[in-house]
């Protein structure tokens, strides 16, 4: 009977700090590791696309639909893709530098418009993208990065530097 009660006030004291801990010292979700690999660009006609291969962090993604975008830029002309979700165009400030930091993800996210209806990811599986790119992109060099926005922080992959025929 005393063993009994003994336990019972182990298990009150640890749950009153496991209570009393901060929530963000608990145990939480990791950051995803988003990674690009590969790049290939593909054109027919005035029409293009990209073939990116990587670590997208895709259950969560898909499954969770959680924060995933896939930006694609030339210059300071852009393409983002949500995943899942729709693509927005335009021309960002942020990119003029060839870079897209985490310092920038706020001001970027508001920039841009719906995308015409053709520009949209075309194949998604666990470790490759394909999407079709809007006509203002043309043939040279571009860059793709991934990007998630979390209740943490932003996580970014790293640019991949590709060209377009």
């Amino acid at each position: 009977m005393r063993s009994q009660r003994w336990r019972r006030r182990g298990l009150l004291v640890a749950l009153a700090l496991v209570t009393a801990v901060p929530a963000r010292l608990r145990a939480s979700g990791t950051s995803p590791a988003l990674v690009l690999s590969a790049a290939a660009g593909a054109a027919v006609g005035d029409q293009r696309s990209v073939a990116l291969e990587g670590s997208f962090d895709f259950a969560n993604a898909v499954q969770v639909a959680y924060p995933l975008n896939l930006v694609v830029f030339q210059g300071s002309r852009f393409v983002r893709y949500r995943v899942p979700g729709a693509a927005v165009a335009g021309d960002s400030p942020e990119l003029a530098d060839g870079q897209l930091t985490a310092d920038e993800l706020d001001a970027f996210g508001q920039e841009g418009s719906a995308a015409a209806a053709g520009v949209r990811i075309v194949t998604l599986v666990t470790d490759r993208i394909r999407i079709a790119l809007p006509a203002g992109f043309t043939a040279g060099p571009t860059t793709a990065i991934l990007y998630a926005v979390l209740p943490d922080s932003p996580v970014l992959s790293n640019p991949i530097d590709f060209t377009l025929p």
